[in-house]
């Protein structure tokens, strides 16, 4: 075989390869969001075997079968199917590829539009799990225990979500603790969110990241991240959360409700902010900051949809029983 030949041969694959991932897209994953026309023009302009597109049509529809929710690999397909574009492209300077340029173009926005479609649904998805008591863990705040046997107790508990803080740490260390976390979360069917590390929330495959109104930009943290992160934000006025909400956060944490002595840096926002934030707002509403057990019922009357805690469980000599207890009063206000 000639360089040549070898070289066609190459390229024939990769265009089989992006084939094969517009047909999963358009099967599996995005029949529900109203992009399958769109991805299946894309495909059917690409001349393929009818005997493989039969066969892979067969193969992604039993996928559909097994129960998994297919939209995270979906994701995957779409960069998979644009970075073969670009090596297709890049083998074919001359522009003699099978693909043209305007084809390829179209494709690019199709894309990524399905990405983010599909990593608005998975968020959306993992923010709801937001209901009771979403747990701060801060190595500093734990009485001398391990940030994860806190961690640990507080999903034991029935915590929905925990949330790493390590402002003091070991960027080495908080990598290390944030992976158990993760993997602990993900056994408990709870969400993991990294406070404020990017990179650290990235590296491990944590649920999302929360960021203050002075840490990174939302926008600057969704080019980080994996497009099903979720992002909440700090705010303390009806105006924050509702910018918050038009720049793409998942959920919203409303603070500080009371005083608290784990975060200094806080603003008051009151029960009456949450309440007005709850009434404007269509993501889920998190309250936050000096949160007890005398106290959680005035966050649960004020249509809260989780109240995030930190000393009340995490210095608490049962981190169990206090996060069952705060759930318990959480549910019946």
């Amino acid at each position: 075989m000639t360089d040549n030949s070898q070289r066609t041969a190459y390229l024939s694959a990769q265009v089989e390869a992006i084939h094969r991932n517009l047909r999963f897209l358009e099967v599996v994953a995005t029949q529900p969001i109203g992009l399958m026309t769109d991805v299946k023009s894309l495909r059917e302009s690409i001349s393929t075997a009818s005997s493989a597109e039969e066969r892979d049509r067969h193969a992604f529809l039993d996928v559909t079968g097994r129960g998994k929710d297919p939209r995270p690999t979906g994701i995957g397909a779409c960069k998979v199917a644009l970075d073969t574009m670009k090596l297709v492209s890049a083998l074919t300077p001359d522009g003699s590829a099978t693909l043209s340029s305007e084809w390829m173009s179209r494709a690019e926005k199709v894309l990524s539009r399905v990405i983010d479609r599909l990593g608005r649904d998975i968020r959306q998805a993992a923010a709801s799990v937001f209901d009771g008591i979403y747990v701060i863990v801060d190595p500093e705040h734990t009485n001398g225990r391990s940030a994860i046997e806190v961690a640990a107790a507080a999903l034991a508990g029935g915590a929905c979500a925990i949330q790493l803080r390590d402002k003091s740490g070991s960027r080495h260390k908080t990598l290390d603790t944030a992976a158990r976390f993760q993997e602990m979360c993900s056994k408990a069917g709870a969400v993991f969110i990294v406070n404020d590390w990017v990179d650290i929330a990235a590296l491990v495959g944590a649920d999302g990241v929360h960021v203050g109104q002075k840490d990174i930009p939302l926008e600057e943290a969704r080019k980080l991240l994996n497009p099903a992160a979720v992002i909440g934000t700090s705010n303390a006025l009806q105006q924050e959360a509702l910018d918050s909400e038009s720049e793409g956060a998942d959920y919203i944490a409303v603070g500080a409700m009371f005083p608290t002595g784990t975060k200094q840096d806080t603003r008051p926002a009151g029960v009456e902010t949450l309440r007005q934030v709850k009434q404007s707002v269509g993501v889920p509403v998190i309250a936050i900051g000096g949160i007890n057990t005398g106290n959680i019922g005035q966050i649960a009357d004020a249509g809260a949809d989780a109240a995030c805690v930190a000393s009340a469980v995490t210095k608490a000599d049962d981190p169990e029983a206090a996060t069952r207890e705060l759930a318990r009063i959480f549910s019946r206000s």
